[in-house]
């Protein structure tokens, strides 16, 4: 039985099992130094930290923001060992049945086959891949932003997209440590 279980800290006893699956799942570039996250955990309402859930075994994260207008999915992963076994569709499709609102997520434009892999699992499990140019801002001072595009739930809409696009810049890339 897969769940998603919300982690309020760093005391939580899957907190390790995140940690390794989420410097192992993302490049530096695509990674929130941990400070921060310890940071919004304590003190940000709108971020949620979960830990994916198999018979109470860990096997993957997602990290959130709740919105008024949507939900922004900031990191998604399955711990690596235990990728393409439908742990990542279950528990995405989880994830969307219990929102109303869209769901949005950034994701690598599918010019090379990883990144093609990826937007393809996120379509087969409903989202949409959006025509906005969308530039992820920098996690920390010393590192790069990267091109990006956002997929979400909802059909594409170009005031909705940049709507997201001025939210996520405002909101949730002014944290940096």
């Amino acid at each position: 039985m897969l769940s998603l279980r919300p982690i309020h800290s760093t005391d939580d006893s899957h907190w390790a099992s995140w940690v390794d699956t989420y410097l192992a799942s993302f490049p530096i570039e695509e990674q929130r130094p941990l400070p921060s996250i310890e940071r919004l955990l304590a003190d940000e309402p709108r971020f949620k930290a979960l830990a994916i859930l198999s018979r109470d075994t860990f096997i993957g994260l997602l990290t959130y923001w709740e919105f008024p207008a949507f939900v922004y999915i900031e990191h998604f992963a399955i711990s690596p060992e235990l990728r393409s076994l439908g742990h990542g569709a279950q528990a995405l499709a989880h994830f969307v049945r219990s929102h109303t609102l869209p769901i949005v997520l950034e994701a690598e434009p599918p010019t090379e086959a990883m990144a093609q892999r990826r937007v393809q699992f996120y379509t087969r499990n409903g989202f949409v891949l959006y025509a906005y140019d969308y530039y992820q801002p920098p996690y920390a001072p010393d590192r790069a932003g990267i091109p990006l595009r956002l997929m979400g739930t909802i059909p594409d809409d170009p005031t909705f997209s940049a709507h997201v696009a001025h939210t996520l810049h405002r909101e949730v890339y002014r944290f940096y440590l």
